[in-house]
């Protein structure tokens, strides 16, 4: 299904395309990320209680299911190449863990020196994999482990990687409310929705970077795109909360909420540069400071 939903700047008007996906036959699917013609993202069944994985391939309409050995539900979360990564789960206990997935070698499970059963991979660019264990954030090059925290707060989490920039978000023990920031090498840019309760950044590509955010602690999830100093606010029709996972070029991918509470896939085009800033709602919503870490 193709929705047209106008956003209005004053006079002006331009359009996103929202299409609405869906697992044939799931009660609820969520779209995690996205690689040129590949998603990935994860589906459950009427009567179910564990989630399985899928990678959709639009141009060929191939499904290919992913459930992690020996666990009770799977997560596919990003992809890049042949490469997803995810996090896989038991439902009877916290256990979890960060997984790569290739069709040509298989599932491999990640093992962080700081590794207890809290480790979940969020992102990956090439060899490159991203996520969270125990509080702090980490990059996986395949051999060697990095593992930070941000200047901001006491916790991290990696969540997108393009190059040598990361995404991710940050909170504090006291309240563990997040926001968020953009690392690129040693340089560190705080990244925060304006006047927002949380802002959660959760992909980048190039100068685009996708997330969500609350504007109060009890209120709807909304979603947006940072474009080189422009930022849209990413809302599906008729949701009642929006998440933007993903982002590869000018396609957008996430999950949003309608009224019964059901969860639905969405792919989100993003307009050509001209008809974007028309959708910007200017830098006054969002709060940039940026900070080289000592």
């Amino acid at each position: 299904m193709l929705v047209l939903f106008g956003l209005f700047d004053g006079k002006a008007k331009a359009q996103l395309n929202w299409q609405t996906f869906n697992v044939p036959g799931a009660a609820s699917t969520w779209i995690d990320g996205i690689d040129g013609e590949n998603i990935v993202g994860s589906f459950i069944l009427p009567d179910e209680t564990s989630t399985t994985g899928f990678l959709y391939n639009r141009q060929s309409g191939v499904w290919t299911y992913l459930t992690a050995p020996g666990y009770d539900w799977t997560l596919p979360l990003a992809i890049s190449g042949n490469t997803i990564v995810g996090s896989a789960g038991s439902n009877t206990s916290y256990l979890r863990n960060g997984f790569s997935f290739q069709n040509s070698t298989g599932w491999s499970f990640l093992n962080s020196p700081l590794h207890g059963s809290e480790l979940e991979a969020y992102g990956v660019d090439g060899f490159n994999i991203v996520g969270e264990v125990s509080g702090w954030a980490f990059v996986f090059n395949g051999t060697e482990w990095n593992h930070f925290k941000s200047p901001f707060g006491d916790g991290a989490a990696a969540e997108g990687i393009s190059g040598e920039q990361i995404v991710g978000s940050y909170y504090s023990t006291d309240n563990y409310v997040r926001g968020g920031f953009v690392k690129n090498n040693e340089s560190w840019t705080l990244l925060n929705v304006a006047n927002a309760a949380e802002t959660l950044p959760r992909d980048i590509d190039g100068d685009k970077i996708v997330g969500q955010f609350r504007e109060n602690s009890t209120g709807p999830t909304r979603s947006f795109l940072y474009n080189s100093g422009s930022l849209v606010y990413l809302d599906a029709p008729t949701a009642e909360s929006t998440y933007a996972w993903g982002v590869d070029g000018e396609t957008i991918v996430g999950s949003y909420n309608d009224s019964s509470g059901a969860s639905h896939g969405f792919i989100l085009t993003v307009p050509e540069p001209s008809a974007f800033s028309l959708l910007a709602v200017g830098l006054g919503g969002l709060a940039i400071l940026r900070r080289r870490r000592s």
